[in-house]
């Protein structure tokens, strides 16, 4: 019995601190942005709808500044999208120069780059207010966010978060005038270390219809060669299509 009491008591003092939480420590701990290590390698399946595609892609990150998406189907083979501090290229065989693309590029369906990779809340946005609500699993928390910054590509953000596990539920992002132009839902999480989330759902509010799921099959933290990087550079792109084509 003593031992029941205790954990009792250690389960409401978990539970009291919790629910005693800031807005902004509870953003903290649900940044999904911040989940995934700083250096990885990841395969994605992107499966659009209502067209019922799947395309495969592989993303290679080191830290915050650099993300190498590489594209895996057949006709796109030896393709690639480069991110270096915020700007955003493509990168083709044969092309003569990288081409600059808006980071409000589209992947595959409704989805972009930082809503398929997470975008990082809790530096770039600040909480303008929060309210609760109860579901059959517990309660949750909606964060109202605004971005810090004016050139954020959006500057509202709203984040539901289930309390108990400081995961987010669902997020949907808005335009300086409040229009919503994508939602996304989380589905499911890696159970074990690290922690991502391994399927999510992404709608593009602005054209209807346009839903990607994304699923990540395997994400491995491993430090990432910088030559993938290299915009002027290819030979370290070169040397991971003949790794791949040596494996197939």
């Amino acid at each position: 019995m003593i031992n029941l009491h205790w954990t009792m008591a250690v389960a409401a003092l978990t539970l009291a601190g919790i629910q005693t939480r800031s807005p902004d420590e509870l953003l903290r701990r649900s940044d999904v942005g911040a989940f995934a290590p700083s250096s990885f390698r990841a395969r994605l399946i992107l499966t659009t709808a209502p067209q019922n595609q799947q395309h495969e892609i592989e993303v290679w990150r080191s830290g915050e500044g650099k993300t190498l998406i590489r594209l895996l189907d057949p006709k796109e083979r030896g393709k690639y999208m480069l991110r270096l501090d915020g700007q955003l290229w493509f990168l083709a065989p044969g092309a003569k120069k990288p081409i600059h693309l808006s980071p409000s590029y589209r992947l595959y369906g409704g989805a972009t780059l930082d809503e398929v990779l997470g975008l990082r809340l809790a530096r770039a946005y600040q909480v303008e207010s929060t309210s609760r609500e109860q579901d059959p699993d517990g309660a949750l928390v909606t964060l109202e966010l605004r971005a810090k910054s004016e050139s954020a590509l959006f500057q509202q953000v709203r984040y539901v978060v289930r309390e108990a596990t400081e995961r987010p539920v669902s997020a949907t992002y808005r335009l300086r005038s409040g229009r919503d132009v994508t939602s996304i839902e989380f589905l499911s999480w890696n159970p074990r270390e690290p922690v991502y989330a391994r399927k999510v759902i992404v709608r593009d509010l602005l054209r209807k219809g346009m839903v990607t799921e994304v699923e990540i099959r395997d994400l491995q933290e491993r430090p990432i060669p910088d030559g993938l990087f290299s915009l002027d550079d290819p030979a370290a792109r070169r040397d991971l299509e003949t790794a791949a084509s040596r494996r197939q």
